[in-house]
């Protein structure tokens, strides 16, 4: 096998939303990708860095964060991460809000590219939620750029658990071809808590899928090892040729038996010298059996989700070469500090005395704005690598939260929906005063810089809010289009709540919470 060149972005780790470093790879330039992505669990996840947070360490990170020009949690804003925590704690939050978390562009270019599979998530979001439809978008629009940035002999491996397993699944079948899935592997552990109430949770899943036929997979280095009893009973086959009815003459091979997709490998155990202190932490076994199977020596890894730097110390270790990228700056101690512990080379079952590297000095950081530029000569043409408008983190939709603004507003129009007349009603035709089955839309859509503020919000019927859905439509105009459709609810839609008078009323919900907040006039 030829020896591969060194990639020029070996050994980099970016700070950035990883779709915009996605969109500045090369197409097929990527041997393996491996990712521990978000799992949809609905919740924030939050751990305390072990050992604690030095102080060096804190202006080692804020020195690289204004070496980028960025200086406060604004600047990170704009720049589209996250800023790292004062002290020792470690936030990640996994609350997907379909208006603060997708791009139009996102869907846009799935509806162009992928129907089914925007058909897809716009059933996710009709059965499941609006949280899990805003989730599948982000990693859809991800995966997209993965599946380009594989070269044709290239794998993806993707780590999910119940939360949301069947919905990636079908989201990498749709991106990848239902032929392309290789394995659904079962990590399985021990040490999960035990539930009175179900079987115990102790697995998740791994996705692999190749990028097409010719895929690479090699066994020997992460063969299981022969139980005792197997040595002994099988010991005059071991490292000879046996006959096999259904596979011919194979080989028992001396140094074990071929591994199946379940895995038992041990979580990183809380006084493990590898535990960075974050609760979703994977151990670097785990990665290496990914990068051992799945990938040459000198072949490109690619993790995108790289908080806990399991895949990079995997590569590294194993002779790889590696490009990371995370979304906090926090990921830059991490890394380092993962190196420091696991600074040696792997020789069979050997650890080498030599350091693989300094990661103060071999380890290259770069920021937002330091992304690669492509240099393919022929890049895929419907493919739009200009950078995406900087996300918001941590930044409320409204001074009125969503479900307060839900029943404020279903209260003005006798808790009708505002789009067609839809209420919840009794047997006897009496309205139900309640926020269930209603959606929180915009008048005028934020395509058209509509804010999300309580004046420029509406109840809708789930039916209509799913169809109107990233349409660059007022409220007023969708009315008229419901009305001439017949699926008005009321008999006239004079019988609709006046959406100039609900504006009025609305700006004086807004005005009260605006003083309560900040103790002044907001009128």
């Amino acid at each position: 096998m030829a020896e591969q060149r060194e990639h020029p972005l070996n050994r980099h780790l970016f700070i950035a939303d990883n779709l915009n470093l996605l969109r500045a790879l090369d197409n097929e330039s990527i041997d393996l990708i491996c990712i521990d992505p978000p799992f949809a669990k609905n919740q924030t996840f939050t751990g305390s860095l072990r050992p604690p947070l030095s102080e060096a360490e804190r202006q080692q990170e804020l020195e690289t964060l204004a070496g980028w020009g960025i200086r406060s949690q604004r600047d990170a804003e704009n720049a589209g991460i996250e800023w790292p925590e004062a002290d020792n704690t470690g936030r990640f939050s996994d609350i997907w809000r379909w208006e603060d978390d997708v791009h139009e562009d996102w869907i846009n270019r799935i509806e162009g590219d992928y129907p089914a599979l925007a058909k897809f998530i716009d059933t996710a979001r009709t059965t499941h939620s609006e949280e899990r439809a805003a989730y599948l978008s982000y990693m859809a629009i991800r995966i997209i750029e993965m599946h380009r940035i594989l070269k044709p002999t290239g794998s993806m491996y993707l780590h999910c658990d119940h939360s949301a397993n069947a919905y990636l699944r079908m989201t990498l079948d749709s991106i990848f071809g239902i032929d392309n899935f290789r394995n659904e592997i079962i990590w399985y552990y021990k040490g999960a808590g035990i539930s009175p109430r179900r079987w115990s949770r102790r697995h998740d899943s791994i996705f692999w899928y190749s990028k097409g036929d010719d895929w690479y997979f090699n066994a020997d280095p992460v063969r299981d090892e022969y139980a005792e009893s197997t040595k002994e009973r099988f010991s005059h086959y071991i490292g000879n040729v046996r006959g096999d009815r259904d596979y011919g003459h194979q080989e028992l091979n001396p140094k074990g038996k071929h591994p199946d997709d379940v895995w038992q490998i041990k979580i990183v155990a809380p006084s493990a010298l590898e535990r960075t202190g974050y609760p979703t932490q994977k151990p670097v076994t785990l990665g290496e059996r990914i990068v051992l199977s799945s990938s040459n020596p000198g072949d490109v890894v690619l993790d995108c989700f790289a908080g806990c730097a399991y895949v990079p110390v995997a590569a590294e270790r194993n002779g790889r070469q590696w490009i990371a990228c995370d979304i906090s700056p926090r990921a830059l101690t991490v890394l380092r500090r993962q190196f420091a512990k696991f600074n040696y080379a792997v020789d069979g079952t050997q650890q080498t005395e030599t350091p693989l590297l300094n990661p103060e000095a071999n380890i290259i950081t770069r920021g937002p704005g330091q992304l690669p530029d492509r240099s393919d000569e022929d890049p895929v043409e419907s493919q739009d690598i200009k950078e995406l408008p900087p996300r918001k983190f941590k930044v409320p939709a409204s001074i009125i939260p969503e479900a307060e603004m839900l029943e404020k507003l279903l209260e003005l129009s006798g808790y009708m929906a505002w789009c067609c007349g839809y209420a919840n009603r009794m047997p006897d035709g009496s309205v139900i005063k309640t926020t269930r089955n209603f959606h929180l839309d915009h008048i005028d859509p934020k395509s058209k810089d509509g804010s999300n503020d309580i004046q420029n919000r509406a109840p809708l019927c789930p039916y209509h809010n799913t169809r109107k859905n990233n349409r660059r439509v007022h409220l007023a105009d969708y009315r008229t289009e419901i009305a001439d459709a017949g699926e008005m609810m009321v008999d006239t839609m004079g019988e609709l709540i006046n959406l100039a008078e609900a504006h009025h009323k609305a700006m004086q919900m807004y005005g009260q919470a605006y003083a309560a907040r900040y103790g002044v006039g907001g009128d």
